[in-house]
């Protein structure tokens, strides 16, 4: 598993390669998809902090991966 700081380098290069196809909330959970799926099925089935249509909402999604995401990475 990457660290969370290595999970944010790859989402903003991914968006940046791709920001004239993907918003930037779309970026992170598919990039996340890619990495943790188990934790994007998660967060798309609870909804709250799914990002993936709402780029309004990207910091409370940050914000809960960064909590949760696994110790020592």
């Amino acid at each position: 598993m990457i660290s969370f700081k290595e999970f944010l380098n790859l989402v903003d290069k991914t968006y940046n390669e791709h920001s004239f196809i993907w918003r930037y909330g779309q970026t992170i959970m598919n990039v996340l998809h890619g990495v943790w799926p188990e934790k994007y099925s998660e967060i798309a089935r609870e909804q709250t902090n799914d990002c993936y249509y709402d780029d309004g909402i990207v910091r409370f999604t940050l914000n809960q991966l960064e909590k949760e995401w696994p110790n020592g990475c």
